[in-house]
């Protein structure tokens, strides 16, 4: 069945501050003999990354207007012929999908394999018998996207795996459960198994909006989700599952690393009646818009670090109106009943959200009770990380436990926490996984529509006017006390009685300043400490062509690797205040042969 129609949304503008508090990043490069920092623009990219360092171009408040039907896109009713699609089209629905959408830090949990036309019509037949397929699966796709994710693994779930043992007996159970995650995929705690599916609803849904954005409004996407998620649906359609697999050429070895069809996507060209007509240019605005807001990884707030320039300290007279906030949680609702496949009342009382708002009676000390018990399980992980494990490295476990404060920090003027209650999900006869994944969809989106009516109207010297943050380690943090120590949900002061689990959270703050670009370039340069390059994949990196049975690299070719940046030609690339470009940060167009040739 079809979700009941989502709701609407409207633009709203955000009012700048007085101009002499309009302040913008303007980093500089690095002068001869200074000491480099995160404040200084990089000295040269060279990445495969379609992103780079960006800038969000300004809307005027019509263009706003005209791009909120992206916030309640309703799935296709059916497909019809249409041209071919170009490598270059192609490129530009993959980097504002898999190769953009929102992940954690150092984790790469997502990989794409995709079928040309033959190949969809076989896929279709085996989607056809599919048991639980909520969404019904649509005859004549001109493509379709086997989305693969994987159990989430980072440096922190390595910490987490010795957290929570017994003093002696830690020197037997820590590798039991070593090896239990290594070869049965089990999590530390439940968030983290969470977090796989949170990043599966961000992409299906960045996913959804990719394809009517570079396809100037003519396709639309057919997720198919709901039978890939539990246990028992997958058991239910474990023959189904097998032979998506063998069309797709998954390998053994990659099942037994943990790859899993997290959904299928149907891609196709859709009557008139249920396009988007817009104009070519307000069409590539929207496509450079999103990708410069992945590159700016924006922290609410100001920054509190002492050796940051004067921009970063002061406070603004800014404010996030009720309005926004209304139609941000209209987005939120929007994108939860569309992906928890529910009618929309029925979706917003399952979906549970808080907001701890330090400008409401007794926001300020709800939001210090938060950050007390988070800094509480800290320390008490510090304390009792085995020693024969931490000693011989330096102590390298509690320093680093330690240091992650910091993660787990709250700042912003409003922020949000997610959740929800399985009990609850369960009455409403939803999948409990496919709940997870709206709620990843639903904070994406909501936070989305905040950086959009950020981008209203930018004044001259301003980077933004809002940002938004999302955050899963606070609650990951949360768990580990929950799990372990005998703590509650950071949901159950608002929500007493009704067992929540938290998911996510989320800040917002209205702001003219962005966060400095050192933080992206950790995103794309491996020698950077931390080498957080794993989140800006190139296309051949996570994305596949079958053809003739094969899987091909995309954009791999006669030993080329794509360098291009998608939207280009919309020249919102970062550059210093006099105007000098970052080397490598344009990139390179890929062939032009190439770049107009059918994909398929």
């Amino acid at each position: 069945m079809q979700a009941s129609i989502q709701k609407s949304v409207r633009a709203v503008k955000i009012k700048p501050p007085a101009k002499d508090q309009i302040v913008s990043r303007s980093a500089v490069f690095r002068k001869e003999g200074e000491k480099p920092s995160r404040y200084h623009l990089p000295k040269a990219l060279d990445s495969g990354s379609p992103i780079g360092y960006r800038t969000r171009p300004s809307l005027t408040k019509e263009e706003a207007d005209a791009l909120c039907p992206l916030f309640s896109l309703n799935r296709p009713s059916a497909f019809v012929n249409g041209p071919e699609c170009t490598d270059q089209e192609f490129f530009e629905e993959s980097s504002l999908g898999i190769l953009s959408a929102r992940q954690s830090t150092n984790f790469r949990g997502h990989r794409q394999i995709s079928l040309g036309a033959e190949d969809s019509t076989k896929l279709t037949t085996i989607l056809k018998n599919l048991g639980g397929c909520i969404a019904n699966p649509l005859h004549g796709a001109s493509y379709s996207h086997i989305v693969l994710c994987r159990p989430y693994r980072t440096p922190f779930t390595m910490l987490l795996t010795l957290v929570g043992h017994l003093p002696l007996l830690s020197l037997l159970t820590v590798p039991i459960r070593a090896l239990r995650k290594r070869f049965q995929h089990i999590d530390d705690i439940p968030t983290i198994g969470y977090l796989t599916h949170l990043h599966v609803g961000i992409l299906a849904d960045a996913l959804e909006r990719a394809v009517v954005i570079s396809s100037q409004g003519r396709r639309k996407a057919n997720v198919v989700m709901a039978p890939f998620t539990g246990k028992s649906n997958r058991q239910q359609n474990r023959e189904e599952i097998r032979a998506i697999e063998a069309l797709a050429g998954i390998t053994p070895t990659e099942k037994q690393k943990g790859w899993k069809i997290a959904f299928v996507a149907q891609v196709g060209y859709v009557e008139a009646s249920e396009q988007i007509s817009l104009s070519k240019q307000l069409w590539r605005k929207a496509g450079a818009l999103l990708i410069a807001l992945r590159s700016e990884r924006v922290q609410p707030g100001i920054n509190n670090e002492e050796k940051a320039p004067e921009p970063y300290q002061n406070r603004q007279d800014m404010d996030v109106s009720a309005e926004l906030t209304e139609m941000a949680g209209r987005a939120a609702f929007n994108a939860f009943s569309h992906w928890a496949e529910t009618e929309r009342e029925e979706g917003k009382s399952v979906l549970l959200l808080d907001r701890v708002d330090v400008l409401t009676p007794n926001g300020k000390e709800r939001l210090r009770e938060i950050r007390e018990e988070l800094g509480a399980v800290t320390d008490r992980v510090a304390a009792n990380i085995p020693l024969w494990a931490d000693l011989p490295l330096g102590r390298v476990f509690t320093k680093n436990t330690k240091r992650s404060r910091k993660a787990f920090a709250l700042t912003g003027q409003r922020i949000y926490i997610a959740g929800l209650a399985e009990r609850e999900v369960h009455e409403g006869n939803i999948p409990w996984q496919l709940a997870i994944r709206a709620v990843g969809a639903a904070a994406a989106r909501s936070g989305l529509y905040v950086e959009l009516c950020g981008s209203i109207d930018i004044p001259e010297n301003a980077d933004l006017l809002a940002g938004f943050c999302m955050m899963a380690g606070p609650v990951n943090q949360n768990d580990i006390g929950k799990t372990y120590y005998g703590g509650t949900d950071l949901l159950s002061t608002t929500f007493p009685g009704r067992e929540p689990c938290s998911l996510l959270i989320w800040t917002v703050k209205a702001k003219t300043v962005a966060d400095p670009i050192g933080n992206e370039e950790q995103l794309m340069n491996p020698s950077r400490k931390g080498a957080l390059v794993d989140l800006r994949p190139a296309p051949h990196e996570v994305i596949c062509i079958r053809r003739q049975g094969r899987n091909m690299p995309f954009r791999a070719q006669d030993g080329c690797t794509s360098q291009e940046r998608a939207y280009g030609d919309q020249e919102n690339f970062v550059r210093s205040p006099t105007g000098e470009e970052i080397p490598g940060n344009g990139g390179e167009s890929w062939p032009a042969q190439w770049a107009n040739a059918p994909v398929w």
